[in-house]
């Protein structure tokens, strides 16, 4: 039985080694009609997504609860003058400078990096429910 088992495990992994060797991103990536460099991003997104969704799925309560928490504790303190807080410049650094909307500026994001969206939602979503 241990003999089948290594004999498996063995087979296995030379499999994966050769699969790893033989796997041409590049040529894959342009398969499917994208240069390597687009593929890599959406799989880093993906991988981003996936781990924001398995800590969201164990997490939520504490991340919200922290969010709300800052807000009111950065909302009191620039309510007392203890700090200042230039919402010019934090529209400015979150892009939403253009004067649009922000559904439309999203939008256009979407548009224009369809890719990278598509695979930030799956990831999330699977990480979401496998987390």
């Amino acid at each position: 039985m241990v003999a089948a088992v290594q004999s498996y495990l063995t087979t296995f992994f030379e499999s994966a080694r050769k699969f790893w060797q033989d796997f041409d991103l590049r040529k894959w990536s342009e398969g499917i009609g994208g240069s390597s460099a687009d593929a890599i991003m959406a799989v880093v997104y993906f991988i981003l997504s996936f781990a924001a969704g398995v800590l969201c799925r164990k997490y939520f309560k504490y991340i919200f609860i922290c969010c709300i928490f800052t807000f009111f504790t950065i909302k009191g303190l620039e309510f007392l003058k203890i700090i200042y807080v230039d919402w010019r410049a934090v529209r400015y650094v979150t892009g939403m400078v253009t004067g649009g909307n922000f559904f439309e500026t999203l939008f256009l994001w979407i548009k224009m990096h369809l890719l990278l969206f598509v695979a930030s939602t799956v990831g999330f979503l699977v990480g979401y429910k496998l987390g």
